[in-house]
């Protein structure tokens, strides 16, 4: 039995992937900010250290943003 593809609601195409990699990597990086603003409040290292490692997750995000073609 098979069913026809379920249509979904967010635009695909490769526009709207450089979107979502761009948004991914604002979202990483605003969660990393919070991590090192922690890190300093608190005196943790290990929360700089995550916030570093999201940031490497951010740039991951925009060099796939920019291997995308529009």
């Amino acid at each position: 039995m098979t069913h026809p593809p379920t249509p979904l609601l967010v635009p695909r195409g490769e526009r709207s992937e450089r979107r979502l990699w761009t948004l991914l990597a604002a979202l990483f990086t605003l969660v990393a900010g919070v991590n090192v603003l922690l890190a300093v409040d608190e005196a943790a290292w290990w929360q700089a250290g995550v916030g570093g490692l999201l940031l490497l997750g951010a740039g991951a995000c925009l060099r796939a943003a920019r291997r995308t073609r529009v």
